[in-house]
């Protein structure tokens, strides 16, 4: 698969997001507020890396011409053997105990309910990535309150559970994964990132004045629609899970546009963006270790966050001048391609 640097640096930049989102001192995002603007990827930096990934599964499977036959076969078989790994890896992290709502379980369901539809064109997928993601918070709200034995299960917990119902954000990946079977023309890019940003900033506003106006109404009563209004987070408003899409796409059409003409400036963004797994990692069982060393880092530390993101940047920057993929990366392609040789057919 031919890189695209631009789906790398917006790699890179949801990483980016989501070490400060973890890391840092806990703040709410308020643009009033200049303290807070570090903060205003929580959440969206997440969002981002979804659509990204969307993306890439498009990019690995064929990118406008999907894989058949074969081809197809091996790459589902590839999708599973990920997803098993992410899993694992996100269970592992988990059992560290730290504040951190770790996604790398979620992210794997993502990737299996998105199997079926490898071949699906472009439109269908994107609507049904939407439906998801519009609809999905309330649809999860309601199996909650009207079904609350789906979270005692653990299928049911990934399906519907907070913070990343993959009831919604596998629509998040479908949307990624329906662009990149699109023949994005430089002019398709730019009109992508102005309206994306420009929707995205218009529709979070509208978040916040319908939510402050129901919340004047009173107590939100039995209606799961005004419940959902009235929040703020993305799992559980439609609305700003319309305007956290919206920026993603703006800004991995704006990245894709500027990357190649950014002269190398991105590179250090780049180089992030590809090791993304072996980073994320890295950056959560690091901060297992300096809590248990300083246990008021729980509550997050802007020094922290600094300084685990020069290290990101310079480790990243540095490991590239000499190998293709990362550690983990690395490992993770060659269990991939072991079990892709020993499912193939014997002769004879």
């Amino acid at each position: 698969m031919t890189r695209v640097r631009g789906v790398d640096a917006a790699r890179g930049l949801a990483l980016i997001g989501m070490v400060i989102t973890h890391l840092d001192t806990r703040i709410d995002f308020d643009p009033g507020v200049a303290a807070s603007w570090r903060h205003v990827g929580d959440g969206r930096a997440a969002v981002l890396f979804v659509v990204v990934a969307g993306f890439s599964l498009a990019l690995a499977t064929g990118g406008t011409t999907p894989h058949d036959g074969r081809r197809l076969a091996d790459d589902r078989l590839a999708v599973l053997v990920r997803a098993a790994v992410l899993a694992g890896l996100g269970a592992f992290l988990t059992a560290l105990g730290t504040p951190v709502a770790v996604i790398l379980t979620s992210y794997a369901a993502f990737f299996v309910l998105a199997l079926p539809l490898l071949r699906v064109p472009p439109g269908p997928v994107i609507a049904l990535g939407t439906v998801l993601v519009l609809l999905g918070p309330l649809l999860a709200a309601w199996a909650t309150r009207d079904l609350p034995d789906l979270l005692i299960d653990p299928a049911g917990a990934l399906l519907v559970g907070h913070p990343y119902p993959a009831l919604q954000w596998t629509g998040f990946l479908l949307i990624g994964l329906g662009l990149g079977r699109i023949r994005l023309r430089t002019s398709d890019l730019a009109i992508l990132a102005v309206v994306g940003l420009g929707l995205g900033a218009v529709l979070h506003a509208l978040m916040l004045d319908l939510s402050e106006r129901l919340g004047r109404t009173g107590p939100a009563g039995e209606s799961l629609v005004v419940q959902a209004l009235m929040s703020e987070h993305r799992s559980q408003n439609p609305i700003e899970a319309a305007s956290a899409l919206a920026i993603a796409v703006g800004l991995l059409s704006a990245l894709m546009l500027l990357t190649p003409r950014a002269r190398g400036l991105l590179y250090p963004l780049e180089a992030v963006g590809r090791m993304t797994l072996t980073l994320y990692v890295a950056h959560v069982v690091a901060y297992a270790v300096a809590i248990g060393i300083d246990p008021s880092l729980e509550r997050g530390s802007g020094l922290l966050a600094a300084s685990t993101l020069v290290v990101a940047l310079v480790v990243a920057s540095a490991w590239f001048t000499r190998f293709r993929r990362g550690p983990l990366e690395r490992e993770l392609h060659e269990v991939v391609v072991r079990t892709q040789a020993s499912a193939e057919p014997k002769a004879g």
